[in-house]
C-alpha cells in the first residue's frame, strides 16, 4: 500500500503568545469601538487589522506594510484559529493597511482611544500610576518639505537637521514606564507650548487630582505652572537659566557657598551614596488662568549635582590643558616656516583672543620676553676680505616663558560647578528636598520609551510613509505597540519578583545566564529562538496539525501575563 504523507510547517515563535496577550487586553474591541467601519467595508475589522499588524510588528521587528500579507498568508491556519475568523489574501494588502493608518491618523477617534485604552489596562492590570512625566522627542524620514506640512525642518534631537522630522509630545506612567499618550506635531513646532494640551489630556484620562507631573525646564513657564497649580495639582520642573532666574541664579549659588546657609545644606543620598546636597526656600507666584488671576507658593530648589560637578571639573582640566599646549605653541622656536611675533601687542592680543575662545580668561596667567638676536654680514655680493665692509641686523622675537594657573580661582569657579534650580509647588510632606532630586532623576523613563520607539522592533526612524495621515497613523500604530511592549516587559518583571524565579535562555550563547530585569525585546527574542512549529500532516486517511512542545521559557512567560497554554494548543484542537 503506497502511503505517501505531505508535511506543511509554521513558525508560530511568540505570534500565539502576542496575540493572546493583545486580546486580553481587549485591544480589537476597544480598536473597533472607537474606529467603526464603513457601511461597504468586508472582511477583519479595523480592530482585527491593526492587532494583528502589531503582532507582526513585535514579532518581526518591522513596520513597513508591504511585507505584512505575505507573512499573514503564510500563518494563515495559526491566524484564522486565533483571530476566529476567515483570512483573507487581501486583509493586509499595502491598500488595505494604508487606510487603516488613515483611520488611525485622525486626532478626533484617536485622543478618546487612548482613554479607553488606559481604562482597559487599569482594569486588567493593577497598574499605579504615582507621577507622570512629559517630554518631546523627534523622529526623522527623507521627506519633502511643505509650507503646512506635517514633516518640517528644526531642532534635531536625533542630531540629524538635515532632514525633516515631526514631534511628539509624550506622556509617560512612573514608575512603570507605560506610555500613557500622545500628541503629534510639526517638526518645527516649539517644546514649551506643547505641555498644557497634553496634561490636560492627561488629567482627563487619569481622573485622579493631586497627580504629580514633570519635566524638563521647557515645562517651567509660567503659565505652565499656574494652571497645575490652579488644578490642584504638582509640578516637578528645572528652572532654565535664562531671564531673571539668570541673574538670580548666582546669588542662590553663593548663599550655598559663602552664606548662613552653607553650613546647613542637606545631603541627598540614594541609599548610601552621596549624590548632592542642597538648600530650598518658598517664594509666591502668580499668573493669570483663564480669566482670573491664580495666586500660590512654590518651593525653589537649589542643588548641587556631585556627579555633573565632576564631570564639569574634569571637562575644565581638559579645557585647561589643551588651552596652555595652544598658548605654548604661539611661539615655536624659529625655524623654516614658523612664524614669529616681533611685537608684544601683537601676542598680547593672540593670546587674549586664545583665552577668549577656550573661556580660560582669569584661570591662566601667560609671561613672555623680549628676545633680540644680531647678526654680522659682508656689504655687497662677494667674498669677504679684510677691507669689506660689514653691516649688523637685529631681530626680535618675543617668546612665552610660562604658562601658570591661578589656583584660587579655579578652586573658586569648581565649587560653583554641578548647581541647578528647580521648582515645585508640591508640599514638604509629599515631596521632600530629597525625593525631589530622585524623583527627577526617574525621569529617565521616558527617555527609555522613546529609545524603545526608536530602536527594534518598533524602529520608527526613518519613516516609510509620506502622507501626512499616514505619518500621523504610522505613529499613532507604533505607540500603541509601545504601550504593549511596556505592559509586555513590566508584567514579566512583576512576575519574576513575585516568583523568585529568573529567566535562562535570553543571551544567546549563554543559555545558563539570567537576569532579574528582563527587556521585553529581549524576552520575545529568546521565544522566537526556540522554534515553536506548528506542523500539518496529511495523508490519504486524512490531516492533522501538531505544535512542538512548549518550552520552558514559554510556559513561565504566560504565565506572568495571565494567560494559558491555550493560546498554543489551539491550533491543533479540533483541526484537520
Amino acid at each position: 500500500m503506497d502511503a505517501t504523507l505531505e508535511l506543511t510547517h509554521q513558525r508560530v515563535d511568540d505570534v500565539p503568545l502576542l496575540l493572546g496577550f493583545l486580546s486580553n487586553l481587549r485591544l480589537p474591541e476597544i480598536l473597533d469601538r472607537h474606529l467603526p467601519p464603513h457601511p461597504l467595508h468586508q472582511g477583519l475589522s479595523y480592530g482585527w487589522l491593526i492587532t494583528v499588524w502589531i503582532a507582526y510588528i513585535l514579532s518581526r521587528a518591522d513596520h513597513r506594510k508591504s511585507p505584512v500579507q505575505a507573512w499573514a498568508q503564510n500563518l494563515q491556519h495559526t491566524l484564522e484559529t486565533l483571530v476566529g475568523q476567515p483570512i483573507r489574501p487581501v486583509e493586509f494588502s499595502d491598500d488595505r493597511l494604508t487606510l487603516v493608518l488613515k483611520r488611525l491618523g485622525d486626532p478626533a477617534a484617536w485622543e478618546p482611544l487612548e482613554a479607553d485604552l488606559w481604562q482597559a489596562h487599569c482594569d486588567v492590570y493593577a497598574l499605579p500610576v504615582e507621577r507622570v512625566r512629559l517630554d518631546a522627542t523627534t523622529s526623522c524620514g527623507y521627506h519633502t518639505v511643505t509650507d503646512d506640512g506635517l514633516m518640517q525642518l528644526g531642532h534635531s534631537k536625533d542630531h540629524r537637521p538635515d532632514l525633516p522630522q515631526f514631534k511628539l509630545m509624550a506622556a509617560v506612567a512612573e514608575p512603570t514606564g507605560l506610555f500613557l499618550a500622545g500628541d503629534v506635531h510639526p517638526g518645527n513646532a516649539a517644546d514649551d507650548p506643547l505641555y498644557l494640551p497634553l496634561y490636560r489630556r492627561v488629567r482627563a484620562m487619569l481622573g485622579q487630582s493631586g497627580l504629580l507631573s514633570s519635566g524638563d525646564c521647557k515645562m517651567a513657564a509660567v503659565e505652565t505652572r499656574a494652571e497645575i497649580a490652579a488644578n490642584q495639582d504638582f509640578y516637578l520642573t528645572r528652572l532654565p537659566l535664562t531671564g531673571a532666574v539668570q541673574t538670580q541664579f548666582s546669588a542662590w549659588v553663593e548663599a550655598a557657598l559663602v552664606g548662613e546657609l552653607a553650613a546647613k545644606l542637606i545631603e541627598i543620598r540614594r541609599e548610601e551614596e552621596l549624590i548632592g546636597r542642597g538648600y530650598e526656600f518658598e517664594r509666591p507666584q502668580s499668573a493669570v488662568v483663564g480669566r482670573d488671576e491664580h495666586a500660590w507658593t512654590e518651593r525653589v530648589q537649589i542643588i548641587r549635582s556631585e556627579a555633573a560637578a565632576q564631570s564639569q571639573a574634569e571637562a575644565l582640566e581638559r579645557r585647561l590643558k589643551k588651552t596652555e599646549a595652544a598658548v605654548r605653541g604661539l611661539t615655536p622656536p624659529p625655524g623654516p616656516g614658523r612664524a614669529q611675533f616681533t611685537t608684544g601687542w601683537e601676542l598680547e592680543r593672540a593670546v587674549n583672543a586664545l583665552l577668549v575662545e577656550q573661556d580660560a580668561q582669569g584661570l591662566l596667567t601667560v609671561s613672555w620676553e623680549r628676545q633680540q638676536t644680531s647678526r654680522t654680514r659682508y656689504v655687497g655680493p662677494g667674498r669677504g676680505g679684510p677691507n669689506r665692509p660689514q653691516t649688523t641686523e637685529w631681530s626680535v622675537r618675543y617668546q612665552i616663558t610660562s604658562v601658570t594657573r591661578d589656583e584660587a580661582a579655579i578652586e573658586r569657579l569648581v565649587a560653583r560647578m554641578g548647581w541647578q534650580a528647580q521648582v515645585t509647588n508640591a508640599p514638604a510632606a509629599r515631596l521632600s528636598l530629597g525625593d525631589s532630586v530622585l524623583g527627577y532623576r526617574a525621569g529617565t523613563c521616558v527617555e527609555r520609551a522613546f529609545h524603545q520607539l526608536k530602536d527594534q522592533p518598533l524602529g520608527i526612524r526613518p519613516l516609510f510613509v509620506h502622507r501626512d495621515d499616514q505619518v500621523r497613523g504610522l505613529t499613532h500604530l507604533l505607540t500603541l505597540a509601545l504601550r504593549v511592549l511596556t505592559l509586555f516587559e513590566v508584567l514579566v518583571r512583576r512576575g519574576q519578583d513575585q516568583s523568585g524565579e529568573e529567566l535562562q535562555g535570553l543571551y544567546p550563547g549563554q543559555e545558563k545566564r539570567t537576569t532579574d530585569r528582563p527587556t521585553a525585546k529581549r524576552v520575545l527574542e529568546a521565544i522566537a529562538r526556540t522554534g515553536v512549529t506548528l506542523t500539518r500532516v496529511r495523508s490519504s486517511e486524512g490531516s492533522c496539525w501538531h505544535l512542538t512542545a512548549l518550552p520552558v521559557l514559554v510556559m513561565r512567560v504566560l504565565g506572568y501575563l495571565g494567560l494559558s497554554e491555550e493560546v498554543y494548543t489551539r491550533l491543533v484542537i479540533n483541526s484537520g
